[in-house]
């Protein structure tokens, strides 16, 4: 818990640093609270504190390093639809059989977004690998589809 703690805090410390502050909404799994702080250009950090109804139903926490822009392409009617990528990691609590577990392990995602600018929305979908390495050996895929709010 103080390890959630410390990363939750160390994130949220950074948002002075953020040239772009975005807060909404992730659906799908897991599905919950989403942040995104814009660093420069073409970085940034994202994160989501969620309900996991997949694998494994329980309360996860993951935050990730992004490239973003890593490719774009121009639509007519607006602004571009851009593709990241980038590594972080997950934490998940869950009961299993009659215990609680804490799992933890490094997370690769893979996402498109669309930036509107009038309203100051952007909506993107995301997919991630997730390898659990604490307590045990496994892997999982987190997908989701959402919109924040950039202030």
């Amino acid at each position: 818990m103080k390890f959630l703690l410390v990363i939750t805090l160390s994130l949220l410390s950074s948002v002075a640093f953020a040239e772009d502050f975005g807060l909404g909404v992730i659906l799908g799994d897991p599905s919950g609270l989403s942040v995104k702080m814009k660093m420069d250009e073409s970085h940034s950090l994202d994160g989501a504190f969620a309900y996991s109804g997949g694998k494994h139903h329980g309360m996860q926490f993951h935050a990730d390093y992004l490239r973003d822009r890593a490719r774009s392409w121009h639509t007519s009617g607006g602004g571009p639809i851009n593709m990241y990528y980038g590594i972080g990691g997950r934490i998940i609590s869950y009961d299993d059989t009659k215990k609680s577990v804490v799992a933890l392990g490094p997370r690769g995602s893979l996402g498109l977004n669309y930036d509107f600018f009038n309203p100051n929305v952007e909506i993107f979908g995301e997919l991630a690998l997730v390898l659990e390495v604490a307590p045990s050996v496994d892997a999982d895929i987190d997908f989701g589809v959402g919109a924040r709010i950039r202030f």
